[in-house]
């Protein structure tokens, strides 16, 4: 076995969690909880960094892929009822494509370099969808492909194959109820490919399995008070919500590229 595969075992295999580590990580759970109840995606992108405020990216990244994997398979029934099949499958089609890809570009351009060029160009996303930005029909199949794609290169790149479908889904004449419903069977699949890798390079261990099994009852109220809030708001404040997450992720991806980079 491959000594830097031993070594990432080694720091993996850490102690249980302390009683304060677990209430932080319920407040973080909870606060990304509430925003993917209410947009259908954001669990990963705002619990990940929350979670590492005080713990390491191999314990918080896998705990966030656990959680946003069982809430996905719970979503899965209903969504899959309401969500856009036909841009849906395209969009899966073309993140298989783009994240082997993402991963080859990563051998040559940093991944600090990657998340700043994500952010700028979801920053550009977000001016244009606040300027009002709109879609009159849907793309078509090669068209959602790229988007697809581009998701897949984001993810292979960065971990952050979100910025591009949301975009899709934003601007598309979908409405947001079959808009949310696919971005959450999207990102299930994204987590499934995500669970696979982390698997792969041995993090999941006891303390995952412990602040997931904590995790999964705050992350069910919290998807519950936030799915409670989508049906009782608009589209116009659901499309608002989801810029505003958008341009969080953003800067969030911005900030941590720069503090990498230098």
């Amino acid at each position: 076995m491959p000594e830097a595969v031993v070594a990432i075992r080694d720091i993996a295999a850490m102690a249980l969690p302390t009683p304060a580590v677990m209430l932080a990580a319920a407040m973080s759970i909870l606060a990304a909880a509430l925003v993917r109840g209410f947009t259908g995606f954001g669990f990963a992108l705002t619990a990940v960094p929350l979670l590492g405020l005080f713990m390491p990216p191999m314990q918080s990244v896998p705990v966030a892929v656990c959680l946003q994997l069982i809430i996905g398979l719970g979503d899965l029934p209903r969504a899959s009822r309401v969500c856009h099949w036909p841009s849906l499958r395209w969009l899966v089609i073309g993140g298989v494509i783009g994240s082997p890809l993402g991963a080859l570009i990563l051998r040559v351009a940093s991944a600090p370099a990657a998340r700043i060029m994500i952010a700028m160009i979801t920053a550009g996303a977000v001016v244009a969808l606040n300027a009002g930005f709109r879609l009159a029909v849907a793309p078509s199949r090669s068209v959602t492909a790229l988007v697809g794609m581009s998701a897949g290169l984001f993810n292979g790149l960065a971990a952050m194959p979100g910025p591009p479908v949301i975009i899709y889904y934003s601007a598309g004449p979908f409405g947001r109820v079959a808009a949310r419903a696919s971005m959450m069977v999207f990102f299930l699949v994204s987590s499934i490919a995500a669970l696979i890798s982390i698997a792969m390079l041995g993090l999941l261990n006891q303390s995952t399995v412990v602040l997931t099994a904590l995790g999964v009852p705050v992350m069910l109220f919290g998807t519950w008070l936030g799915d409670l809030g989508f049906h009782r708001g608009s589209d116009r404040l659901h499309r608002r919500v989801s810029i505003a997450s958008l341009a969080v992720v953003a800067l969030g991806s911005a900030i941590k590229g720069v503090s990498d980079l230098f």
